[in-house]
């Protein structure tokens, strides 16, 4: 483990950047020494966020986005939280320099270069570092984070959706459709500039579905529940938008195993021993204002004996566990600091 570790952060100031600078700042061991930023190169970090300027990182000023790998100091590992086709061209880069990567991007969250293509919009130039980027969700893929030199950080949705999932998954009849709706506040669906219609001042006394029919997040969560249940499983996945700032609430519907009860649900759901899983008795517990600013993920299951279905539920911070906390989760990891350190 290095006691302290020189990091840096390709696109510092959006939403997820700002989310990574305040952990990171408090993280014992890590040494910011490296920000980017199209619209606020030039300018310290205490004059574009004050909140964030603690004594550690008030004087450390953004820099344009690098142009050649000159342009970067030397890094222990780098968060990439960019556009999708940015991640493309440097992850592979830094890799191959000995810098260790997070990506918040979803340019390796899908093995299936065509299923990228097809939702992302892209062609997936960097086979082979997509061939060894390790999907980083610590509570699923721990052992491998731990010596992954590429990170891809799940989705917020699939976060919400997936770890609940994957507590459960032995009970789970995997041959029957899986339905997933989930409720985002803005900062995850829109970013930090508004897009037209997902912006606040759109979802104001509103609520609505969009991208129904095509997700980006749909194959990622069908991906790793088939992962999860050895063959192959149909998926259903619709996500709203929430009059709120951050925050997601998510709702799978599944059939339970012929026999399967109740009593089994509670077993492993109480049995979790997961720093950042937080059971609760019941469904009507989950709310995103217990996780909001947090790491944790709350979840809770009704059993529903009359219908066969057993409903779901789970609540993140998308830009905490579903974006930054996770990332940094990862990081701890990577480079054999305790897993909660700075995000606990």
């Amino acid at each position: 483990m290095k006691n302290v570790l020189k990091l840096g952060i390709l696109g510092a100031g959006g939403f997820t950047g700002q989310e990574l600078i305040r952990i990171l700042s408090r993280h014992s061991g890590a040494d910011l020494q490296y920000l980017t930023s199209s619209e606020y190169a030039g300018k310290k970090l205490r004059e574009v966020f004050p909140a964030l300027a603690t004594p550690t990182v008030a004087a450390l000023g953004f820099s344009p986005h690098p142009q050649t790998l000159a342009d970067v100091p030397a890094l222990d590992a780098i968060f990439l939280a960019t556009p999708d086709e940015v991640s493309l061209k440097w992850a592979p880069l830094f890799i191959e320099r000995g810098i260790r990567v997070i990506d918040i991007a979803g340019a390796f969250r899908l093995k299936n270069s065509e299923d990228f293509k097809s939702y992302y919009g892209l062609d997936h130039n960097a086979p082979a570092a997509l061939a060894e980027a390790v999907y980083g969700m610590p509570e699923t893929d721990r052992a491998a984070i731990k010596n992954a030199k590429l990170i891809a950080n799940p989705g917020c949705y699939p976060t919400a959706a997936l770890l609940p999932l994957y507590v459960y998954r032995e009970l789970i009849d995997f041959t029957k459709p899986v339905i997933v709706d989930a409720k985002s506040g803005t900062s995850g669906a829109g970013g930090r500039k508004e897009k037209d219609g997902l912006g606040y001042s759109t979802v104001y006394e509103n609520f609505r579905a969009y991208k129904t029919a095509k997700h980006q997040h749909a194959p990622e969560i069908a991906q790793q529940l088939s992962l999860f249940a050895g063959q192959k499983v149909a998926l259903r996945f619709t996500p709203y938008l929430l009059p709120m700032y951050r925050g997601i609430l998510s709702t799978a519907y599944i059939s339970p195993k012929p026999g399967v009860t109740d009593a089994d649900f509670n077993r492993l759901a109480t049995g979790v021993n997961e720093p950042f899983l937080r059971f609760r008795e019941s469904v009507d517990q989950i709310e995103l204002k217990s996780v909001q600013h947090t790491n944790f993920c709350d979840f809770s299951h009704h059993f529903d004996a009359a219908s066969g279905v057993v409903e779901i539920v789970a609540a993140i911070d998308n830009l905490m566990k579903g974006a930054a906390g996770q990332a940094v989760q990862n990081m701890n990891l990577m480079f054999g600091f305790e897993e909660t350190t700075g995000v606990y």
